[in-house]
């Protein structure tokens, strides 16, 4: 069986000193593990919250192309039937 973790303090005026702890190795395992697995889903929602930014960046400077210099077609290379659609509209 394995012994609890222990906690050392001195107090003083200023507040409380940490001095010492002692977990034992297995125990510091599995808390670094449970860490770990509790960040995956922080790293998804920021991950989901940076493309939402970025998502708007490029709309707001796509925008800002278009509204400036437009798009030239004849610079895009597009085969010939899927130019014409575009030219159509």
């Amino acid at each position: 069986m394995e012994t609890p973790p222990t906690l050392t303090t001195q107090s003083n005026a200023n507040g409380v000193t940490l001095t010492n702890i002692d977990i034992p190795f297995g125990r510091l395992i599995v808390i670094m593990l449970k860490t770990m697995l509790a960040s995956i889903p922080a790293i998804l929602i920021m991950y989901a919250a940076l493309a939402a930014i970025a998502m708007v960046i490029f709309m707001i400077f796509g925008a800002m192309g278009l509204a400036l210099g437009g798009l030239d077609l004849d610079s895009l290379n597009l085969p010939p039937e899927v130019q014409e659609q575009l030219e159509k509209k």
